[in-house]
């Protein structure tokens, strides 16, 4: 309930006790305010001012309409700053998907730095393949997500892709794997279940014009003839490779100190892993949201702090 423009200005004659006061206050002159006192008054039928030697004082009217008048302000006023808090919350809340290596790396900082400016905002995070969240972002559900350059991606989706940095992929297996010991070739993986995390689902793949080099780069790893181990999960990947002879297929060699937590370590191979570009996904038309503005900025900060992990 928006509480009466009169109302208010009695309250100032109110606590003021003068009328003189109250209008210079109210940027009013003083025979308008005592017009609408007056008024007031009428409207009411009850005396609520009596003139004073110095001012005005209120009567017994006047001190019950004071009490309520000023109960109903401190609601107004705590309604609009809660109606603020929501439309901040609309205006600035963030939907955003990542990778489980780039929550490690950079997105959990940069998630921290936004909800420290914004702490009353919602934040949604989604992590998973980059497939799957291109498939949000095409929905609507996220504003953005980071993830490696897609190849073959349809052009006409309306998707931009800024880059960020370049990495290259490592295989991972648990310290004291019998792969751990030499220099290995593909071929070497043959005898042992390869753990896929965050694997392409097949009704995403209509995204992608060609599927060829994905194929191709499956076939030099020879996954159609080896049992294979598939997790959402970076725990359930975790736990996966440390209970047996796995290995992880290629994930990005920036997080060998974070395996290494969990006594999981890089293979040595006698081929060099190409280097892909990982970067930003956003809609074009939202590149210049404000809160997608700042939230890039604040990415951009923590990916130049930990860029010398980034090989």
């Amino acid at each position: 309930m928006i509480v009466d423009k009169i109302l208010r200005q009695f309250i100032e004659v109110a606590m003021f006790k003068n009328v003189s006061h109250a209008a210079n206050k109210l940027c009013l002159s003083q025979p308008t305010l005592t017009h609408n006192m007056k008024k007031l008054e009428e409207n009411l039928g009850v005396p609520l001012l009596e003139r004073t030697s110095t001012g005005v004082k209120t009567t017994e009217y006047g001190d019950l309409l004071l009490e309520q008048a000023q109960m109903m302000q401190r609601i107004y006023d705590n309604t609009l700053a809660k109606l603020a808090i929501i439309k901040a919350r609309q205006v600035q809340s963030l939907r955003m998907g990542t990778g489980h290596a780039w929550w490690h790396m950079f997105m959990r900082d940069s998630f921290n730095s936004y909800r420290a400016l914004h702490p009353t905002v919602n934040i949604h995070i989604d992590q998973g393949n980059h497939l799957r969240l291109m498939d949000l972002l095409l929905g609507g559900d996220i504003d953005l997500f980071i993830g490696h350059e897609i190849q073959g991606l349809n052009a006409k989706a309306g998707i931009s892709f800024l880059p960020l940095f370049g990495v290259s992929d490592s295989l991972f297996v648990r310290r004291g794997h019998p792969l751990c010991s030499r220099v290995i070739e593909n071929f070497d993986l043959q005898d042992y279940p390869c753990v896929e995390l965050t694997p392409d689902e097949g009704r995403f793949q209509h995204m992608v014009e060609d599927m060829q080099p994905k194929r191709l780069a499956r076939n030099r790893m020879h996954l159609q003839e080896r049992v294979i181990w598939s997790t959402n999960s970076m725990m359930a990947a975790v736990d996966m490779i440390n209970e047996s002879d796995a290995v992880m297929l290629s994930y990005p060699s920036c997080m060998a100190s974070y395996f290494a937590r969990y006594n999981i370590v890089a293979l040595q191979t006698t081929q060099q892993s190409p280097r892909y570009n990982v970067g930003i996904y956003l809609m074009r038309e939202k590149a210049d949201a404000a809160h997608v503005v700042q939230i890039q900025e604040l990415m951009y900060r923590h990916i130049e702090q930990i860029r010398h992990l980034l090989v």
